[in-house]
Order: C-alpha cells, then structure tokens, then sequence
C-alpha cells in the first residue's frame, strides 16, 4: 500500500517538475523572443532618432540661414531707405536750385530788357536785331582788344573783306577770326553781307563815323611831313 502511494506521488512530482520544465522552457523562450523584438525595436528606433536629429539639424541650419538672410536684408533696406531719401533730398535741393536759377534768369531777362529799352535796337538783315553801342562814342575803340581795333582800320581803310583774308592778313587761325568778326558783328561794329559765302564784313555806319576822323588826321600828318 505504502509503495503505491509512494509511487504515485512520484509519479505526480515528474509530472508537475516535467510542466514546471516545459512551462520554463517556453517562458525562456518567450523571454528570448521578446528580447529579440525589442532589440528589432531599439534598432527601428534608433535609426529614425537619428533620421530626426539629422533633420532637426538641418533645420535648425536652414533656420539660422534664414535668419541671418534676413538680417541681411533688414539691412539692405535699411540702407536703401537711406539711400532713397538721400536721393530725394538732393533731387529736392536740385529742385530748389533749379528755382532760384529760373528767378535769377527772370530777373536778368528783366534787366535785358530794360537795358535794349534804354540803349535802343536796330534791325539786321534776316530779321536779327542787336543792341545798339551804348558805350560813348569817344570809348568805343578803347574797351576794344588791339587785335580788334586793328581789324576795323583794316575795314576802315580797305573795304569790305572775308574773314579768312582778314585772318590771313592778322596771322590768326580761320577758328579765331571767324569768332573775333562774329563778336564784332553781335555788338554792332560791323555788319555783314550774307547774300553770298563766305560772308563779307564791313564797318558799322556809326564805327565808319568815328575811324573817318583820326584817319583824316592820320592822312593830313602824313602830307605835312611830305
């Protein structure tokens, strides 16, 4: 009797311990299988950490970028602003300097005006008028330059001549005389004949008056040293 129970309870042990094995080898297995998905995991995980702070670095980068773009460019308008009313100030000086310019015309024009008024006008050929010699008769030759007073008594003397002759007989350059006659011709010491080319000079009629005397003179000292 003792024998059967014995051998039941060791029956019963091996086959508890042999459950208890079995249950400790699939739970071993469980572990290992766990362990192996979360090192899948971990692995999974690590790499997109990684992917993340590799772009949340580029990010960062990119944002610095963009920051720093945009001082940049805080800055360029800053300096843009600057220059935009630097330019209006100086177009709104030009403006102002442009005013005072055109008053300041008005007013000589004014005081032309009045001087041709008070010195009187002459017609010229073409339709042209001068201003007349306003300068006293006995200072018309001397406000001018030798050059010129030696043209006149030229004229005086010879006759109506071109500029070029004349510029030949004064060794001046073509250049220089035609400017020197024109200037004559503007301020009314001669006149000009223009109905053929190039243009013939003769004394102004008030010019001839004021030569004709000294040339006389010159002519009545040269008989009485004969």
């Amino acid at each position: 009797m003792i024998d059967l129970l014995s051998a039941a309870v060791l029956i019963f042990v091996v086959f508890v311990g042999s459950k208890t094995i079995r249950a400790f080898r699939q739970s071993k297995q469980a572990v290992v299988e766990s362990a192996s998905l979360i090192s899948v995991i971990v692995t999974a995980l690590t790499s997109r950490v990684k992917a993340s702070e590799s772009l949340v670095t580029n990010v960062r980068n990119e944002f610095q970028e963009v920051c720093s773009r945009s001082a940049e460019i805080e800055g360029e308008q800053a300096n843009l602003r600057k220059a935009y009313h630097q330019v209006l100030e100086h177009l709104q000086e030009i403006l102002t300097n442009d005013k005072k310019i055109i008053l300041e015309l008005e007013q000589l024009k004014t005081r032309v005006i009045s001087v041709q008024k008070a010195a009187g006008t002459r017609n010229v050929p073409g339709g042209r008028q001068t201003t007349r010699l306003a300068v006293p008769t006995n200072d018309i030759m001397a406000i001018l330059t030798p050059t010129e007073r030696h043209t006149l008594e030229i004229l005086s003397r010879e006759g109506p001549k071109v500029a070029p002759e004349l510029g030949r007989r004064m060794r001046k350059s073509r250049e220089h005389m035609a400017r020197l006659m024109k200037k004559l011709y503007m301020e009314g010491y001669v006149d000009r004949e223009s109905n053929h080319a190039p243009f013939r000079y003769k004394l102004g009629e008030r010019i001839q008056s004021v030569l004709a005397p000294s040339q006389n003179g010159a002519t009545e000292e040269a008989s009485e040293k004969i």
